[in-house]
C-alpha cells in the first residue's frame, strides 16, 4: 500500500453533506482520491461509468424535454432507481 498524508480541505457544507453517503457505504476516501486522481490525470481519462446513474439520467431528461417517449422512459427508469 502506498503511504498516504492527511491533508485538511475546505468544501462547501453541501458537498461535505454529499461526500457523507460514501462515508456510511466506506468509501469516502476512495471516492475523493479517484476524483482527484482523475483531475490531474485529465480528461483522457472520463468515463460515463464515472456519472452516478440518477445523474446521467436527470441530464437526458433535460436534455430531451421535447421527446416524450424517451422522457417517459427516463421517469420511470428514474422511480425505479428510488424503489
Amino acid at each position: 500500500m502506498k503511504k498516504k498524508v492527511e491533508i485538511k480541505v475546505y468544501l462547501p457544507y453541501l458537498m461535505v453533506g454529499e461526500l457523507e453517503i460514501k462515508r456510511k457505504q466506506g468509501l469516502r476516501s476512495k471516492y475523493i482520491e479517484d476524483a482527484i486522481r482523475n483531475r490531474l490525470d485529465g480528461e483522457e481519462n472520463f468515463s460515463f461509468r464515472d456519472i452516478e446513474t440518477h445523474r446521467l439520467l436527470a441530464i437526458l431528461h433535460g436534455r430531451f424535454e421535447d421527446d416524450q417517449v424517451f422522457k417517459l422512459m427516463i421517469q420511470n427508469r428514474m422511480k425505479e432507481l428510488t424503489e
